[in-house]
């Protein structure tokens, strides 16, 4: 029961801390309107689809949830549409993102609920840095893949 608390006391600031952050990297001054998840790139949807059942699983300590959403995110990660740069900066975070990945995976195999919960909480520091990188270097840098 107070694993439960504890784990709970990690997970909802941590979702609410990245919900205030996703909230502020769509906005550009105050003019710019959040977008809806319909306007999303579908690669990009696939990505949400599997961080919330990551967070889901936290939230129902359901385990299994947890390590197929990481598996899922991990093989995202892994396929051609992720590779949008070829820089070593972009290289690098998406390096550090399965690492993230595979201590969330540990976690869940482990039923360790605090390891998975800090992995998560890492996992979406890495986006937000990930994205924060491509927004700034979309305009700038020609080694855009696509």
């Amino acid at each position: 029961m107070n694993r439960t608390i504890v784990s709970a006391a990690m997970v909802i600031p941590a979702a609410l801390v990245v919900s205030l952050a996703f909230g502020a990297m769509q906005q550009s001054g105050n003019q710019q309107k959040v977008k809806d998840a319909s306007s999303l790139d579908p690669f990009m949807q696939l990505k949400l689809v599997h961080s919330k059942d990551i967070l889901e699983g936290l939230a129902t300590e359901d385990f299994e949830m947890i390590a197929k959403g990481a598996q899922s995110l991990t093989a995202l990660s892994l396929e051609s549409s992720w590779n949008v740069y070829t820089t070593e900066k972009y290289l690098q975070q998406s390096s550090d993102f399965r690492q993230s990945l595979k201590i969330i995976k540990e976690g869940a195999h482990e039923k360790n609920i605090d390891r998975a919960a800090l992995g998560y909480l890492n996992m979406t520091v890495q986006c937000l840095e990930c994205h924060r990188y491509l927004k700034t270097t979309q305009t700038t840098d020609k080694n855009l893949v696509k």
